[in-house]
């Protein structure tokens, strides 16, 4: 990332982007000024007025967020889906200047989402939590890697094939969420009318009455079963939580030691200074992609281990046919189909910058976990991928300095205010109404207004720079020193 650039006017003080600009090729909110970097190196640039600056837009904009992050909180899909459509789109605001609004938004609205996910119960076992930690826990062993190479495939293409490949994966998850919604709507409906094709779920209903009428186990395998019940009706399961949070953590560390061409590591970079004793550690030299190697290793080193922890666990499940539908572990093929699930969950999000949750509730449908549940435990998953961008624009403050401490705080209210209204509202339609369905058809509507936004940032950047800059290779490691 080029260092920090300042604009003089008072009023348009936030560098926007767009060097070299031409008078009027800024778009709304912006001028095209005289901006200086701490090398005291003048050059044009895209200055915007101030994020917080009042006027109709900005503030219908910002009212409009709180209820499109609310309702889309309920399918798992977070801060990214008001990126491109309202922040760059409708706002103008530069890419990295939207992302690190949109890091705010989404970090306080699944901290408040989680609290009321958390206390929720089972639709079909009142006594269990309403998230499957045990498929959550493929899940966040497979994302990272899968991040970090989506993430790294999408800064080296050019802004119109990134656009048009986003563009045609929201067209193709359409028909899949409309098909599910349908396939979702007509359970819901049979549970009403006939009780037994709760089977269908993978989540059996077993009450304490039938743990009792079980008279053909021994002794043994009776206290094996209640304590197997007992755990899973735990509302925090200290082992799963530790599994997931532990591997996040690793995995982080190891993400922070690499840089790329727009982000330095905090390690070897903390001031974003280019000329230190670190220099070898940059973006485009080969320690990176031995980090790559390492989180690769890492990752199926924990993985190995977390998978035969599980498997035994499972087997033993298997003793006294515990939730014998629940096996996500066993057979191994079962096991590789959902980490393949999580791994593209990942590539997904670091690829097209959102749509983590939408691919997580599709997939967990298709591994038999009923709407309700998919939604939760995809909002327990997607809550780390929060944390990771979030974490990565904490350490990146250094070298982007547009979003103040008093404008996050701004974000994160509006984050927290639309999880307690919309997002705690529509938890209780569901459930009262038997209406999970409505989840995909939320999801539906996200990926259609990020069609529109897509389409709209692409005219943007192309009114702003011109139809080339769409077309030209960003910076990356081919054109890496010329950028600096």
């Amino acid at each position: 990332m080029n260092n920090p650039l300042s604009c003089s006017d008072p009023l348009f003080n936030l560098f926007n982007g767009g060097l070299g600009c031409s008078l009027n090729g800024c778009g709304q909110y912006n001028k095209c000024l005289q901006v200086l970097n701490e090398k005291y190196i003048e050059t044009t640039g895209c200055c915007r007025m101030k994020i917080l600056e009042p006027n109709f837009v900005t503030v219908f904009v910002y009212i409009l967020i709180v209820p499109v992050i609310g309702i889309a909180s309920l399918g798992a899909l977070g801060g990214g889906i008001v990126k491109r459509p309202f922040l760059q789109a409708i706002l103008n605001f530069d890419a990295s200047i939207a992302g690190d609004i949109t890091a705010c938004l989404m970090i306080s609205a699944q901290i408040v989402n989680m609290v009321f996910i958390f206390l929720q119960n089972h639709p079909d076992v009142p006594e269990r939590p309403v998230i499957n930690y045990d498929i959550a826990i493929i899940y966040t062993l497979a994302i990272p890697i899968g991040l970090c190479l989506g993430s790294d495939l999408a800064n080296f293409l050019p802004l119109l094939p990134l656009l048009s490949f986003q563009i045609l994966f929201f067209l193709a998850i359409s028909p899949i969420l409309i098909y599910y919604g349908r396939r979702q709507n007509e359970l819901e409906d049979g549970k009403i009318q006939n009780s037994s094709l709760v089977n269908e779920s993978a989540l059996l209903t077993v009450s304490q009455q039938q743990i009792q009428n079980h008279s053909e186990y021994s002794e043994s395998q009776a206290k094996l079963y209640k304590q197997l019940y007992a755990q899973q009706c735990q509302r925090f399961p200290l082992v799963p939580i530790l599994i997931t949070l532990g591997n996040f953590v690793i995995n982080e560390l190891i993400l922070l030691l690499r840089s790329s061409p727009y982000q330095y590591s905090p390690y070897f970079f903390p001031n974003g200074d280019l000329n230190n004793n670190y220099r070898d550690k940059g973006p485009c030299e080969p320690w990176n992609f031995y980090m790559v190697l390492l989180l690769t290793a890492v990752n199926f080193l924990i993985t190995g281990s977390v998978y035969f922890f599980m498997r035994k666990k499972e087997l033993l499940k298997n003793t006294v046919n515990f939730y014998p539908h629940e096996r996500y572990f066993t057979p191994v093929r079962r096991f590789f189909f959902v980490y393949a699930a999580g791994f593209l969950t990942g590539f997904v999000a670091g690829f097209v910058g959102m749509a983590a949750g939408l691919t997580m509730v599709v997939t967990m449908v298709q591994f038999k976990l009923i709407a309700a549940v998919a939604g939760a435990t995809a909002n327990y998953c997607y809550f780390l991928i929060c944390i990771q961008v979030y974490t990565n624009f904490l350490v990146g403050a250094s070298q982007s300095q547009g979003l103040g401490v008093g404008e996050q705080f701004f974000f994160y209210a509006l984050g927290v205010l639309a999880v307690l209204t919309f997002t705690n509202y529509g938890y209780k339609l569901l459930v009262k109404y038997n209406i999970g369905h409505i989840i995909f058809y939320i999801d539906l509507a996200i990926v259609v207004l990020n069609i529109i936004g897509n389409i709209a940032s692409g005219l943007e950047t192309g009114y702003r720079d011109g139809f080339r800059s769409l077309e030209q290779q960003p910076s990356t490691c081919g054109n890496y020193v010329l950028d600096n």
